[in-house]
């Protein structure tokens, strides 16, 4: 009996390992997306530009390994979109204009904000998640997951304050509500994508979401005057730039927001959304490497602590477990 057990609690503490490295390599290469986005301006490309290329390269990449039998489910776990409950495409949906939504408004929020202080706003959204998370029940809150969450803001915004350091702050009324907004419609992306559309792969969800945020920048682009820039690439863009869009497409969208909703399912929403404020620490690097901004001591620490919550988050304690990948379709369950 005490062997099964501790084969039970081995089990769990290796899945929580996996699905914390598996958000980490996400935030990792959302990290990226700063770096890319600057380079790609720096080329001649608008932001809304390349967002709207970054999504629908990103849905082509996703549909091109899908075709290849990459990411599919296997026939016997396969089932048709009619038999896909209703409330999970309902969840799906409302999922995608979240995801949207917070995509739009923090692009919006970096034209009137700093882009170090949209950032800070953005990633109070953690708390907001672990919050709603204890408030409706889905996730119990312990005393692990508060000082990680704790511990990861201080060292997100440490790795913010880095970039503020020795810049002019650009600040208004508008980019902070924005900004906050954007973390609002991120914490409703991940409270849903705890169990709210399991019959769905990680794989599958992507490619939906990335598609609705082509449709989304795309109209942008049209209805603040800016439609010529979309068809940029083809005019006057050299292989530099495709190549840009291409891995930013990939590796900085598609397979990110992948690892990200199969963290989510695998660690619940709380844990994984204290593991995304590496993502500021990784990008500070990016920063320094390819385009020559400077690192501070206060980054790195900021990192090292967020490091320190992800070993606090992974440590099996008698208050805390985590439910097999597999959940029912129907229903939320409890993560403690």
């Amino acid at each position: 009996m005490n062997n099964n057990l501790e084969i039970q609690n081995t089990g769990d503490r290796k899945k929580l390992l996996l699905g914390i490295i598996i958000m980490l390599i996400a935030a990792t290469l959302f990290g990226t997306l700063g770096t890319l986005t600057n380079l790609a301006v720096q080329a001649g490309l608008s932001p809304v530009a390349f967002a709207m290329w970054r999504e629908l390269l990103g849905t082509i990449s996703l549909i091109i390994l899908l075709a290849f039998g990459l990411g599919k489910t296997t026939k016997a776990d396969r089932i048709s979109l009619s038999k896909i409950p209703r409330n999970q495409i309902r969840n799906l949906v409302i999922a995608s204009l979240a995801f949207s939504a917070y995509s739009l408004a923090m692009f919006y929020a970096f034209v009137e904000l700093s882009v170090a202080l949209a950032m800070l706003l953005f990633y109070t959204f953690p708390a907001i998640v672990t919050i709603l998370c204890a408030i409706t029940g889905v996730e119990r809150l312990n005393s692990p997951k508060v000082i990680a969450l704790i511990l990861s803001l201080i060292g997100g915004a440490l790795a913010v304050f880095g970039q503020l350091l020795g810049q002019s702050v650009q600040i208004s009324t508008l980019g902070i509500v924005l900004a906050l907004g954007a973390a609002l419609g991120m914490s409703v992306f991940y409270m849903i994508g705890r169990s709210g559309y399991q019959s769905l792969p990680p794989t599958y969800a992507t490619t939906f979401f990335l598609a609705a945020g082509t449709i989304v920048f795309a109209i942008c682009g049209v209805v603040f005057g800016e439609g010529a820039t979309l068809i940029a690439p083809f005019v006057d863009s050299s292989a530099y730039v495709w190549f840009i869009l291409v891995f930013a497409g990939l590796a900085g969208a598609a397979i990110p927001t992948m690892l990200m909703i199969t963290s989510i399912r695998m660690i619940g929403a709380s844990r994984a959304s204290t593991m995304q404020i590496f993502e500021p620490v990784v990008a500070a690097v990016f920063a320094a490497i390819f385009l020559g901004q400077q690192i501070y001591s206060i980054q790195i620490v900021g990192g090292i602590l967020i490091i320190c919550a992800a070993y606090i988050l992974q440590r099996k304690t008698k208050e805390s477990s985590v439910e097999p990948l597999s959940v029912p379709a129907i229903g939320i369950q409890k993560v403690e």
